[in-house]
């Protein structure tokens, strides 16, 4: 078992505990480049005419290239595709509702070393109900063999929010998103990436949905390279003024603590706060529809 993502003892007094036992329950696989360059409040395509956007202060500009996706031809209402971030390839598929677009968009961040399609019963589910998908599978999501957790943290999961990020960015290549209507959904290790990536790019993000998100494995990023991100995650969500629903079990992080996301729930401007009878981490069987259910309701109460 790894050391970050699952869900032991999560007291701040036992962390370092939760660290060494506890990690894969939750999860368990080009054209010519368009330099970007991406700021926290806008990301600018350098060969299409637009205004040079400015840093919101605070937080971090990152520069990468992406190239616009191979799209293959659709199995039913899904279709494989290969995102790219600086020339390497970021595997995923888009799922789409029956009928025309622009649909509105779930961009799904993945536990840790998810494989993927871990999520494809989810989007199903959603696209049933009118919600395109996109579920990909991040650069380093792949678990080394022999087993070994991120040495680096910090560095993991800055490289994760580029991947989001490049994702983000290549919704522009899909006519049947909806660009004004994208919602993030992250799970476990990618409720962290979602909320570093919802908040520094809010103003093209619709929603987060934040499914037993880890916040606490922000005090463990350590950096071998320079520090791109900052680890105090609950200023940096503060500042983020989309809606966000947080989603928790009786047997996840809420029944090991039911104060757990309290500190998070506080941070966020405008947060709810979602609890599944019997759910754990994992969020399988039923406890799967049942977050699909209640975040769409409250999606839809976000709409109103």
């Amino acid at each position: 078992m790894g050391i970050i993502e699952g869900m032991g003892q999560r007291l701040k007094s036992a962390i370092t505990i939760v660290l060494t036992t506890c990690l894969l329950a939750s999860c368990n696989a080009g054209n010519a480049n368009v330099e970007t360059k991406v700021t926290a409040k806008e990301t600018v395509i350098t060969n299409t005419p637009m205004p040079e956007p400015t840093s919101a202060p605070g937080y971090p500009e990152f520069k990468y290239t992406i190239s616009e996706p191979d799209v293959d031809k659709p199995v039913g209402r899904t279709r494989t595709v290969t995102f790219y971030r600086d020339g390497n390839p970021i595997y995923g598929k888009i799922t789409v509702p029956a009928g025309k677009g622009p649909f509105k968009t779930i961009i799904i961040s993945s536990g840790l070393y998810a494989y993927l399609g871990r999520y494809s019963g989810k989007a199903k589910r959603y696209s049933d109900n009118g919600y395109a998908v996109i579920e990909f599978h991040f650069q380093n999501g792949t678990a080394p063999e022999p087993y070994a957790d991120p040495e680096y943290l910090g560095d993991f999961i800055y490289d994760q929010v580029l991947d989001l990020y490049s994702i983000i960015d290549s919704m522009e290549y899909f006519p049947e998103v909806d660009k004004s209507n994208i919602y993030l959904y992250g799970h476990s290790m990618g409720g962290l990436v979602t909320s570093y990536a919802g908040t520094m790019r809010q103003d093209e993000i619709k929603g987060l949905i934040l499914v037993d998100p880890s916040f606490y494995a922000a005090d463990f990023m350590h950096f071998q390279f320079e520090k791109k991100i900052t680890t105090d995650i609950y200023p940096l969500i503060s500042e983020c003024n989309i809606p966000v629903v947080i989603i928790t079990g009786t047997e996840g992080s809420f029944g090991e603590d039911p104060t757990f996301f309290d500190e998070a729930r506080a941070a966020f401007p405008d947060c709810r706060y979602e609890i599944i009878e019997g759910a754990d981490h994992r969020m399988d069987g039923a406890a799967s529809d049942q977050v699909v259910d209640r975040s769409i309701e409250v999606m839809e109460a976000w709409e109103k």
